[in-house]
């Protein structure tokens, strides 16, 4: 093949890529605490002959926007979201996971679990346990729970939901089901706040996706085009060649 062809090949395959992330982007839009992701391009320098450097196209990386996405209420006294940095400590089958989805519930063991029934971790890393009898459960925006218990008049403090932070965001490896894996050890986000009754709604722009969706569509179709043209004018060559006498 070609050099031309070649090097509108590696664009193509950069694009479908692109096209992969923006798609997903798209997909989970509505996902709480979704972060939209995003790639970087770069340029290969390969030296294929003594007088010939050909500039492939190739995706570098791919990055997480960590920016806050909009708070929307939900009048739900265990949908929490988080107002600044940080995640949510919740313990999986497979270790302890960040996340920044909000909707949380109550187990039959009384545990505030995420909605795939895993457990919302608190100050040292424990379960927090809300009793049968609880009312009123109010969290407070530094991660306080309280309730009025056993048809108590005065409010007992049941936990604190803990907030972490992390040096590096982009390290965080996302695993499914919004939630981060990552070797870091957290830090309390003691800048970040608690909002009871409401969600982090994800910060993908629809508008925005799409446009970038029209363009890498445009972009893709501008390569096959450019390919066609190129392996039409090797066609023609051999063709003349194969006419010339020797």
């Amino acid at each position: 093949m070609e050099s031309a062809s070649l090097v509108l090949l590696s664009n193509q395959q950069a694009l479908q890529r692109a096209m992969d992330i923006v798609a997903n982007n798209v997909a989970n839009m509505s996902t709480t605490g979704f972060k939209r992701e995003g790639i970087e391009f770069d340029t290969l320098l390969s030296q294929t002959a003594p007088d010939e450097t050909l500039d492939f196209v190739v995706d570098r990386a791919t990055y997480r926007d960590a920016s806050s996405g909009p708070i929307d209420p939900t009048g739900n006294p265990l949908d929490l979201a988080i107002q600044g940095a940080g995640y949510f400590s919740v313990q999986t089958p497979q270790g302890t996971r960040y996340t920044r989805a909000g909707a949380f519930q109550i187990n039959t063991d009384g545990q505030l679990v995420t909605l795939s029934g895993d457990l919302l971790l608190g100050e040292g890393d424990q379960p927090i346990t809300i009793p049968e009898t609880a009312t009123a459960v109010n969290v407070s925006a530094d991660g306080f729970i309280t309730a009025k218990v056993d048809n108590g008049a005065s409010l007992a403090e049941l936990g604190k939901i803990s907030v972490a932070k992390f040096d590096n965001e982009r390290d965080l490896q996302p695993v499914g089901m919004g939630l981060y894996a990552t070797d870091q050890t957290p830090a309390p986000a003691d800048d970040s706040g608690i909002m009871q009754n409401a969600l982090e709604q994800s910060n993908v722009e629809p508008v925005v996706e799409m446009t970038h969706m029209i363009e890498i569509m445009r972009s893709y179709e501008q390569a096959v085009n450019l390919i066609g043209q190129e392996n039409s004018r090797l066609d023609s060559a051999i063709s003349m060649l194969s006419k010339t006498s020797v």
